[in-house]
């Protein structure tokens, strides 16, 4: 009897240290779990507060195209690729690409450098969503002059992440 005593005496300690340990730590915890919800969703709450700020985008510096097939025969005769964008005016982490991405002059020197670029408004144009399989926006999307996808990336991009995609996709 006494060594089921003792076991259920050492069992009564370990949960009396491990809520002690957790009283202590879980603060930390919270704020480790909070600065990752932060982290992963930066973009989704930067478009929303652009959004609902009414805060204007600064000016593109990328001479965006909305005629795909047109870009296409420019890709061909220029010897680029086609970057198509697809975005809408509801969705917050465009809203902070808008605001990011596209206007700084780096990414619109290495659009320009390799690439025709082409913007598709994904809510307007359901049949270039339909045709290149975009469920979710924003999308990016790398075409040969033929069309074909050469290279894509589904989600939010931050300017570093663009320009290394760009990079990337040019070989």
């Amino acid at each position: 009897m006494s060594g089921a005593r003792a076991r259920k005496h050492a069992e009564s300690s370990m949960r009396s240290a491990l809520r002690t340990a957790w009283r202590r730590r879980e603060p930390v915890f919270w704020a480790a779990l909070l600065a990752v919800v932060l982290t992963v969703q930066w973009p989704m709450l930067k478009g929303w507060y652009y959004q609902a700020t009414g805060t204007a985008a600064p000016s593109s510096a990328v001479a965006w195209r909305t005629d795909l097939d047109g870009a296409l025969a420019e890709a061909r005769s220029a010897d680029k690729r086609v970057l198509v964008y697809f975005s809408a005016d509801w969705c917050p982490p465009c809203a902070a690409m808008k605001h990011d991405v596209w206007p700084h002059p780096a990414v619109a020197r290495a659009i320009d450098a390799g690439f025709v670029p082409v913007m598709v408004d994904a809510d307007r144009d359901n049949g270039l969503s339909s045709r290149y399989g975009v469920e979710s926006i924003p999308a990016v999307l790398m075409l040969d002059a033929d069309g074909r996808v050469v290279k894509r990336n589904d989600g939010y991009l931050p300017r570093s992440g663009m320009l290394r995609f760009l990079s990337q996709s040019a070989d």
